[in-house]
């Protein structure tokens, strides 16, 4: 009786712990994996970078469109940029389309701290879509009715600095190291593969990724 209260003690043992492990795991997929089963797309862009802009208006919008409702998206405006600590609680930042880049970035990595996702890319689209987007972030702002005073003021301060370089670590911080930009990260993972797959048919890629019940947008 003894060996078979051991025995079953054993077993308990073994079940509980692999509850536990099921149970990180799940955790740490959550973390990787979009909310509530969505596919988790990050986007790292530059806003005057032509690649960014024409992913932007070609895939990114025209699958969001189709698919937001199964999409858990983020973006990351920062790309190849550079950022140095003044000493002062600032940041200088060296962009690689210029210091109207750097601005445009700033004035998106604010938006991002007041405006809800749908919004952010109504935003972010129409200033992508401008010839010139970085000096656009007025005219957009009244296109898609945002008020823009708060994002102007935050762009113009330590506050937007403070931002973009938190954006700029986010970046630094994806393995592998971003080489292009565009870069598009499926649920926390991406190649040079599925880079180029994302850049061409983004659609096919998060219908690709998609585990949930079947959606009307991947058909």
């Amino acid at each position: 009786a003894r060996m078979v209260r051991c025995v079953c003690f054993l077993v308990a043992c073994a079940a509980l712990l692999l509850l536990a492990v099921a149970a990180v795991s799940a955790q740490v997929q959550r973390q990787v994996s979009g909310v509530g089963g969505r596919v988790k797309i990050e986007v790292y862009f530059e806003s005057l970078c032509p690649d960014s802009v024409h992913f932007f208006t070609h895939q990114l919008y025209p699958t969001w469109l189709d698919l937001r409702d199964i999409m858990d998206l983020v973006f990351v405006p920062f790309g190849k940029a550079r950022a140095t600590p003044t000493g002062t609680g600032d940041y200088e930042f060296e962009c690689q389309h210029g210091p109207d880049e750097c601005y445009g970035n700033k004035v998106m990595s604010c938006a991002q701290e007041s405006l809800p996702i749908h919004t952010q890319m109504e935003f972010f689209h129409c200033m992508m879509s401008k010839p010139y987007p970085a000096s656009t972030g007025e005219q957009c702002s009244k296109t898609v009715r945002i008020e823009w005073a708060p994002i102007d003021e935050c762009s113009k301060s330590s506050v937007g600095s403070s931002l973009l370089y938190k954006n700029g670590i986010r970046t630094s911080a994806l393995k592998p190291r971003v080489y292009f930009i565009p870069t598009i990260v499926i649920d926390g993972h991406y190649n040079d593969n599925q880079l180029k797959n994302s850049l061409a048919d983004l659609k096919s890629q998060i219908c690709n990724a998609y585990q949930g019940p079947p959606h009307q947008g991947c058909f």
